[in-house]
This record gives structure tokens, C-alpha cells and sequence, in this order.
């Protein structure tokens, strides 16, 4: 049975009908003072059914909710009626005036919508509950990245209206089935969503780029925002397995590995959504030594197709493509080390 820690604030949803005072000009780490928990928001617009976007699932991956107060202000949302109704869920505001990820003894907030008895759990439910009784035009959730990768696009089905939507953020797509616990799963029962990889958080690139996406949401009428666009044929990738790392290991990049269980290759990120030849070297194994385990989307475990150990050194066995690698030590015992993905054929 999962703990609750006593400490940490029971989840609960509010909802707001309007725009709530100061929320386009309020910092962040101050949005506790406006918004007392997890927030739902009712945006009228002059035409519906209205867009769903979720920001702040992750509290410190903040260009979701930057690009939201920009897109107040471009609207003037404050005073006026959006070009569409806009519901806009707000998650992990604790986290988020803490600047983490997520609050210790929580789960993670893009992990709680398929059900469980967590109060988190129940918060999703409620939303989706609330959510389900209208239709939707598209769901749109927002992150980033905590290591280098392109501005990318996730989708949850390979229909033309989901890959089409997904497009129009950005010719590099990735179509996943897991994890399956993410609120874009969820709403893909609904209508085509998407979920943005934004790069790294704060980033005046990334904002601009969401906000302009979410304008064209706005304003595009379905027959041009689900059609495709007047671009290159999509690159998809296909999202088939998992790395992770025991959840008590100590990490190290370049040359810490006398002090670490495993030692990472300096410029890890920059395999990122590029083609690994067999026979290249991730990393070496420190004094104490650190398994990686890679485990496909039925959760079994395929680490001895991928990897090998050559004299302690973990080495790639056949060519793949990784997504998410990072440096970043608490993100990567909080979900994963990263992804492996494989070209998806466009049209099947």
C-alpha cells in the first residue's frame, strides 16, 4: 500500500469561472498566493467546444504557465472573450512555488490519470469527471525537457486528427503508449491531444513557441488545424522501452567514476533524437557498480538486447534512437534515465 505523507497537502480541485485576478503578472514561485491548490478554469470564448490545456504538471517546467499569461495578455483575456473557450487546468502548484518537479512522498502529477487510491488519484478523477461532460475541441498538456532535445510533439494515437494536431507544433513527433498513467492518454478518449516538449524550462523560445501554437489553436477552424499542414512529410518516432536506474544509485558524468556507481559519457544529451551505432559507449561502471534496466512496453525486461559490458564499460549492442537522456541526477531517479525509440513508418 502506498504511504501518504501527513505533511504535504491533500489535493484538492478548485474551479474558477473566469480568469482569476493577477494570475497573467503573478511570479511562479508565488502562484500559491492566488490559487490555493490544483486548479480548473473556465475560459468563455466566442465560439466552442473549447480547448483543454494542462500546465504545471511538473512544477518546475514553467513555460507552460509563461506562455499561458502571454497568452492573456496577447487576448487581453482579463477583459475580453477568448476566439474560443479555453478550460485550463492548472496541477502542481505546491511544487511549483518550491521550483520541484514534484513534492517528496507525492506521485508524480502526469502519472494519475488511470485510476488509484491516492488522494492525487481522486484529483484526477475529478477533473476528467468535470471534463467528460462536454465535448472537447483538443487537449493540449505543456512541459519541458531537463535535457537537450529538439522542440518535439507526443501523441497517444497515430489517427491523422491526434498526428496532424501534433504537427503543427513541430515536424518531429513521438508516438508513445507508456507510461499510459499521462493525462494525454487519458484525454485522447475525448478528442485528439497532444502533449508539447518545450526544450528547457523558462526558455524565451520555448514560451514564444508555445504561445503561437496555442493562438493558432485558438483561432484555426478544425477543418485546417486537424488537416495537415503545408509542410515536409512528419518525422515520427516510436516510443518501444524504458531505461532506468536503481533508485539509490549515485550518478556521475565524464570522469567521477571512482566515487560513483556509474559514470555517464560527458555528452550524453547530445545523442538525443540521433541514431546510436552499436558499439558506442553510455558510460563505465564506478567502484560499486550500477545496473541499468530497459524494459519494453509489456514491462519486460529486454536490457541484454540493447547493452553490454565491455571491461565496465556499458555499451550499446545494436543502433537505436534515445530521447530524454539528461545529467539531471533527480529526474533521473524520479522517472527515468530516458527513452529508446525506432522510426514509425508514416501512413501505417
Amino acid at each position: 500500500m502506498e504511504s501518504i505523507n501527513k505533511e504535504k497537502p491533500v489535493p484538492k480541485l478548485h474551479r474558477y469561472k473566469g480568469i482569476p485576478e493577477h494570475l497573467s503578472d503573478i511570479p511562479t514561485r508565488e502562484l500559491g498566493s492566488i490559487l490555493p491548490g490544483p486548479s480548473l478554469i473556465y475560459i468563455e470564448g466566442e465560439t466552442d467546444p473549447p480547448l483543454f490545456i494542462s500546465v504545471l504538471l511538473h512544477g518546475n517546467e514553467i513555460t507552460s504557465f509563461l506562455a499561458i499569461q502571454k497568452l492573456i495578455q496577447t487576448f487581453d483575456l482579463t477583459s475580453r472573450r477568448a476566439p474560443r473557450s479555453i478550460i485550463l487546468f492548472i496541477g502542481n502548484i505546491a511544487a511549483t512555488e518550491k521550483g520541484l518537479r514534484k513534492l517528496d512522498g507525492e506521485p508524480d502529477y502526469n502519472r494519475i490519470w488511470n485510476g488509484g487510491n491516492l488522494p492525487e488519484h481522486r484529483l484526477a478523477g475529478a477533473v476528467l469527471a468535470q471534463l467528460s461532460k462536454q465535448k472537447l475541441y483538443a487537449a493540449v498538456d505543456i512541459h519541458n525537457n531537463t535535457g537537450k532535445n529538439p522542440h518535439y510533439a507526443c501523441t497517444n494515437k497515430v489517427e491523422p486528427s491526434f498526428i496532424n494536431l501534433a504537427h503543427r507544433f513541430s515536424k518531429t513527433i513521438v508516438y508513445f503508449t507508456e507510461p499510459h498513467e499521462v493525462i494525454s492518454m487519458a484525454l485522447s478518449h475525448f478528442c485528439p491531444s497532444v502533449t508539447l516538449e518545450c526544450g528547457f524550462s523558462g526558455q524565451a523560445a520555448g514560451i514564444n513557441h508555445v504561445h503561437d501554437y496555442l493562438t493558432n489553436c485558438l483561432l484555426l477552424e478544425a477543418a485546417e488545424l486537424f488537416s495537415p499542414p503545408s509542410s515536409k512529410p512528419n518525422e515520427i518516432f516510436h516510443t518501444i522501452a524504458k531505461i532506468t536506474v536503481p533508485c539509490n544509485s549515485h550518478l556521475g558524468f565524464g570522469n567521477s567514476r571512482s566515487s560513483v556507481d556509474v559514470c555517464f559519457r560527458d555528452d550524453l544529451e547530445e545523442l538525443n533524437f540521433t541514431p546510436v551505432p552499436a558499439g558506442t559507449r553510455l558510460g563505465t561502471l564506478g567502484k560499486k557498480g550500477c545496473n541499468l534496466r530497459i524494459v519494453d512496453n509489456s514491462n519486460k525486461e529486454v536490457t541484454d538486447e540493447y547493452i553490454r559490458l565491455d571491461h565496465n564499460d556499458i555499451v550499446t549492442k545494436k543502433t537505436f534512437i534515445p530521447s530524454m537522456f539528461t545529467r539531471n541526477e533527480t529526474v533521473i531517479h524520479q522517472d527515468c534515465f530516458g527513452y529508446i525509440m525506432e522510426p514509425y513508418p508514416i501512413g501505417e
